[in-house]
Parts: structure tokens; C-alpha cells; sequence
């Protein structure tokens, strides 16, 4: 597995959560995590951000991705 790099912050779970569903249905994983790296799985509710991560092979084509969005 490759290293994984930041390629956006979300004030939004929610919204963390719908790019990285458009993230992976172009083929694209990735890793959503919570303030203090602690990995961010299921709805903590919309009080907390997320960060989103991406292998470093795949950056550039999911941050053209985010930028249409």
C-alpha cells in the first residue's frame, strides 16, 4: 500500500462523506479522518469535521475530481 496524503479538509461529515462516495465511484479510495487522526467510520453526527485522504498515486486525478464538484 502507498503512502496517503491530504487532499482536502471538510467542516462537514456529511459533505466529507458524499465526495468520498463521488471519490470512489470514479475508483478512487480513500480514508476519512477526525480531528487528532483518529479514523472517522459511521455518522458522529455534523459537529465534527473530516479530513480526507487519498493514496498518493491517485492526488492529483481526485483533487481535479473535488475542484469540479
Amino acid at each position: 500500500m502507498g503512502k496517503e496524503i491530504l487532499v482536502k479538509k471538510f467542516n462537514s461529515n456529511l459533505l466529507a462523506e458524499s465526495i468520498q462516495s463521488l471519490l470512489k465511484s470514479h475508483g478512487i479510495a480513500s480514508t476519512l479522518r477526525v480531528e487528532g487522526g483518529i479514523e472517522f467510520r459511521g455518522a458522529l453526527g455534523d459537529s465534527y469535521g473530516a479530513d480526507l485522504y487519498v493514496l498518493e498515486k491517485d492526488y492529483e486525478r481526485a483533487k481535479k475530481i473535488i475542484e469540479n464538484e
